[in-house]
């Protein structure tokens, strides 16, 4: 990791160093996209996602409702509003065939699906319609950054956008990465993080070229020097991987010890990987859900749901302005219990030492 923060000082630690360009590419093969373009955080990500796909302001957009209120407030920072839609079922993440055929009678300009703590249990037929109507999907894979589909993720999403917070498996401190197979937006992306400036193929990769405010954009640049230690982190993916696997186990131990009745969210078929972020569980009623969350909590794991008071994303109060009724997903948030892998770090710690 020194070698990389010493390349980027070198370099000025700007958002332009080398040491960006190296990440852009670890992303793009990792994540088996043709383009990868880094940013300063996981929600420029989705602002420039939207723009980049033709959203403007007072346009509508789908938004998963069971994302966290940072993905609707992307959605306004664009000068856009959210239409929530409600989830396939209440064991599932996915967005429901109704709600996504809803929403695009009502006039949608694009759709962010969002694989909560890594979960991808996406309806055929919502996908389907939106690919149908020709409205662009954005994927929030904030908390999925190993999801993996057998037919691709990016034979669903026009960008995927990835956030880099020090709360996620790949940190830069603060930083994210819009991922896409399609060039005219790969290239809207970057005039919008860059300036304005337009963008041309250099080699192998798409970089800045010409004249400043050629096209809207302001400065959205990672920080060089986050971006140099998540490169030292993609360089040892595999090994991120396997201690994500062993966090899981113990926490299928812990959520195990219980005696209370859980299922696992479900998951789509199509999954090859999961997303690798979090473990959720979903009990029968809300009682049984409060009882879980404190008996996992009284064994010294925080509960993400608990933390947060995981809701429907309407009922934040800024984002309570366009509530959408989404029946099914007040079900399913009512009886969640969610934590994040790493919240079982001290479990996988304290194994390593009686072992």
């Amino acid at each position: 990791m020194l070698a990389e923060l010493n390349r980027a000082l070198a370099e000025s630690g700007t958002g332009n160093a080398e040491v960006v360009r190296d990440l852009e590419a670890r992303f793009a093969e990792f994540c088996g996209a043709a383009h990868a373009l880094c940013v300063s955080s996981g929600t420029t990500a989705l602002i420039s996602a939207l723009l980049a796909a033709g959203v403007r302001p007072g346009d509508q957009v789908g938004v998963s409702v069971l994302g966290p209120s940072m993905t609707g407030l992307a959605v306004t920072a664009a000068g856009a509003r959210p239409l929530f839609l409600d989830c396939a079922a209440p064991n599932s993440f996915g967005v429901s065939a109704a709600a996504a055929e809803h929403a695009i009678r009502a006039g949608i300009t694009a759709a962010v699906l969002v694989p909560m703590w890594g979960y991808w249990d996406e309806n055929e037929q919502a996908l389907g319609a939106f690919r149908d109507a020709q409205v662009p999907i954005i994927v929030d894979a904030a908390q999925a950054p190993f999801l993996r589909l057998s037919k691709g993720l990016f034979s669903v999403a026009d960008v995927v956008c990835l956030s880099l917070h020090g709360r996620k498996p790949f940190k830069a401190g603060e930083g994210g990465v819009c991922l896409t197979e399609i060039p005219r937006l790969a290239e809207r992306i970057l005039a919008l993080r860059n300036f304005g400036q337009a963008a041309a193929f250099t080699g192998s990769r798409l970089d800045p070229t010409g004249p400043f405010a050629a096209h809207f954009g302001v400065n959205l640049k990672i920080n060089g020097l986050g971006a140099a230690w998540c490169l030292s982190q993609l360089a040892e993916a595999d090994r991120i991987r396997s201690r994500l696997d062993a966090l899981r186990q113990a926490g299928m131990a812990v959520f195990g010890n219980t005696t209370i009745p859980w299922a696992e969210a479900s998951q789509s078929p199509d999954v090859r990987e999961h997303g690798r972020y979090g473990l959720v569980a979903l009990c029968p009623a809300e009682n049984e859900a409060k009882e879980l969350a404190r008996a996992i909590e009284a064994s010294g794991v925080e509960v993400d749901s608990s933390r947060y008071k995981y809701r429907p994303m309407y009922d934040a109060p800024y984002l309570a302005r366009f509530t959408t009724e989404c029946p099914i997903a007040e079900q399913l948030t009512a009886t969640v219990v969610a934590c994040r892998l790493e919240a079982f770090a001290a479990r996988l710690e304290s194994r390593k030492v009686t072992s």
